[in-house]
């Protein structure tokens, strides 16, 4: 039933206070929505799971838990969190409808535009329609006609992800994640990658859903994927832009690969600078940048008969490890600058010492790559840690000049159960476990590599044994993090960690997967599985799995089938 048009309107529900909004008599809409709102309110009281962070959004409830949190002092630390929550799946459940609201615009507004946003696909958006969007939202052109094709995209190709940002579990930074990764796909791959990662997007970061959503583009278009980085990589190039205040920044595009291999060794080359240096990491690492470039910096010290520290440090959870994170700067933050640093300032006349880089021996660059991808028998996606996905073919080109380390994983779980140690001057075996089950911090939320993080005993040594089961790889914030008040961290039977926050809220850290999507298990996928398919190419992943084992050993592997050639 549509309204009348001079009909009275609810305006500005999320700014008025509760009693303003009573205080106007004479309407009974206003009674009505109130009356509702208490229903539901009542409706939900019997329910002690229900808070403001897990109910589903709607009008009513925005009604409802604005009137609620009036008292901004009258709520509690857990209470806040919630609310918090709340008003976030209020605000994507907004977002979706406007969203909705805009692609019936552009279907309206059908005309003479043949292309969007730079592709190939048709779109039947009139010319001026960003143009009319744009004017009333205050907004530029580009960015009009941006959220318009998005909302096209979202409507006409991936609505599954709309629903879910109608539901409040999905943000808008984390839509628009979805639907740039599968933009320049043809629908079907879209609605493919779509599929194999939206049951998992509310539980995960923006950082995290992206890299699973490159892991899912490589699997359903590894062609086109291999096709995008070659493209990609001839783009590459490097660029010089003004700053304020008499700086100015040096910028690179590169191979993922090159571009960690650089930050890793201005990493160790500034821890290399010494404790007594006053400045912090960052300004190290442009400081070394620049006299690398300049040629100021032509090598390194030369290594002494001490070998360094470093890993010593990395191995334990005290306090002295913690502060040589390569990422953090120390709870003080940077010390202020000298005239007379190690390393050199950047414009400084007198030589600076030349810094000895730390744990010259590890590798920059850390790939997970399953065997079967390593021999060419397939293009599965792998693993850059602290990057992310990379097709298989820049993989492959890597492990060329590469030390290779097996790693045998439960195909169940995912869960690495066997370590090779064949790598020059490998660390503890222990250490080397830890590390590669969990291959990035254990923070819920954080993507820093174990391999430059740290090994904490999560119940604290002598009271907690140190094995596998009682460490965890973590950076130094989330190891300071833990042993602040309030805070916990305990170790689940499944493998998973628990981190619970000073307000009790809890949120849970899994293991790495070591799984290609194809293996994960059925509770994973959002569609009906063909019971007896699956079961077939589960049986021939195990089959294959087994057989790229025995080509890892040296073993003679027999022909595929024991029946006859064709003809037959």
């Amino acid at each position: 039933m549509r309204a009348h048009r001079n009909a009275p309107r609810i305006e500005h529900v999320f700014d008025q206070l509760c009693e303003e909004v009573v205080a106007e008599p004479g309407d009974p809409r206003l009674e009505d929505a109130f009356d509702w709102a208490c229903i539901e309110r009542e409706l939900r009281r019997d329910d002690e799971d229900r808070t403001w962070g897990n109910t589903v959004p709607s009008g009513l409830f925005a009604l409802e838990i604005d009137s609620d949190t009036c008292d901004e002092a009258g709520l509690s630390d857990a209470q806040l969190i919630d609310a918090v929550v709340g008003f976030e799946r209020v605000t994507g459940w907004a977002e979706a409808r406007q969203a909705r609201l805009l692609a019936e615009f552009a279907r309206r507004r059908s005309g003479d535009d043949p292309a969007l946003m730079a592709t190939d696909k048709p779109c039947t958006m009139g010319r001026f329609a960003p143009d009319e969007v744009g004017l009333a939202l205050k907004l530029a052109r580009m960015t009009a006609k941006a959220r318009l094709g998005r909302s096209v995209q979202l409507r006409q190709v991936l609505p599954e992800t709309l629903t879910l940002w109608s539901q409040g579990r999905l943000d808008e930074r984390r839509v628009a994640a979805i639907c740039e990764a599968t933009h320049y796909l043809s629908v079907e791959k879209a609605r493919a990658v779509q599929q194999r990662v939206l049951d998992r997007a509310p539980d995960l970061t923006v950082g995290q859903l992206k890299a699973a959503l490159k892991r899912a583009v490589i699997a359903v278009d590894p062609e086109g994927a291999a096709e995008r980085h070659r493209a990609a990589r001839r783009d590459r190039r490097v660029s010089i832009s003004e700053e304020q205040d008499g700086m100015a920044s040096l910028w690179a595009l590169m191979s993922a690969p090159d571009a960690q291999a650089s930050f890793q060794w201005l990493t160790r080359l500034a821890l290399g600078c010494g404790r007594d240096d006053p400045r912090g990491m960052d300004a190290r690492r442009a400081d070394l940048a620049a006299a690398l470039l300049s040629g100021r910096l032509t090598h390194a010290a030369p290594e002494s008969d001490t070998e360094s520290d470093a890993d010593a440090d990395a191995d334990t959870d005290t306090d002295k490890g913690a502060d040589r994170d390569a990422g953090d700067e120390g709870c003080g933050g940077p010390a202020p600058e000298t005239q007379t640093s190690p390393a050199g300032e950047s414009g400084a006349g007198a030589p600076a010492p030349v810094p000895r880089p730390v744990n010259p021996g590890k590798p920059l660059v850390q790939v997970l790559m399953p065997f079967s991808t390593l021999i060419g028998a397939d293009d599965k996606s792998c693993e850059l840690v602290g990057h992310g996905p990379i097709p298989a073919d820049l993989a492959r080109e890597i492990a060329t000049d590469a030390t290779l380390r097996r790693l045998v994983y439960d195909p169940l779980s995912g869960t690495v159960l066997d370590y090779g140690r064949s790598t020059y001057r490998p660390p503890a075996g222990l250490a080397d476990f830890v590390r590669a089950r969990d291959v990035y911090c254990r923070g819920p939320i954080c993507r820093r590599r174990a391999l430059d993080g740290h090994l904490d005993h999560i119940t604290p040594y002598p009271h907690g044994p140190t094995n596998d089961k009682n460490l965890h790889g973590c950076c130094g914030h989330e190891h300071r993090m833990k042993h602040a008040p309030g805070w916990a961290v305990r170790a689940l039977d499944d493998g998973r960690i628990q981190w619970i926050t000073p307000t009790g809220h809890r949120y849970h850290s899994d293991p790495y997967d070591y799984r290609p999507d194809d293996d994960l298990p059925p509770d994973k996928a959002p569609a009906e599985r063909d019971v007896a398919k699956d079961l077939a190419g589960r049986l021939e992943r195990l089959e294959r799995d087994r057989r790229t084992t025995a080509l890892w050993n040296g073993e003679a592997v027999p022909c595929d089938d024991d029946v006859d050639q064709p003809p037959f």
